[in-house]
């Protein structure tokens, strides 16, 4: 069983890592621009709709097992977060842009 520390530790890396992305996407005009005409699609910029992207995902099938931050994709609004098992395109840390075929067909799970 994890402690407290252990807890910590991981949401402490996990919002690091969180805040690299975002590095990442500010300095990406094609991320920048992926994600607006994801928003002009959805026809709203709904309060619920965060101002960038924060859903960070690992891609575990690729070499590396690269991280990077969702994009584009299906929207589930009931859910209020990315249906995972539909393509998506991932902005990964290292400044490039990929598409998964989803969660059913590649090794993909939100962080």
């Amino acid at each position: 069983m994890g402690s407290v520390s252990d807890y910590a530790d991981r949401e402490i890396a996990r919002l690091a890592l969180k805040a690299d992305l975002s590095r990442t996407f500010a300095r990406s005009r094609l991320a920048r621009s992926i994600w607006n005409r994801h928003l002009r699609q959805r026809l709203t910029w709904a309060a619920n709709d965060p101002p960038i992207p924060q859903s960070a995902v690992r891609l575990y099938e690729r070499p590396g097992c690269p991280v990077g931050l969702v994009i584009d994709g299906r929207w589930e609004r009931g859910l209020g977060n990315w249906d995972l098992s539909y393509p998506a395109t991932i902005l990964l840390s290292t400044g490039k842009i990929a598409a998964t075929p989803g969660c059913m067909a590649e090794g993909l799970e939100e962080l």
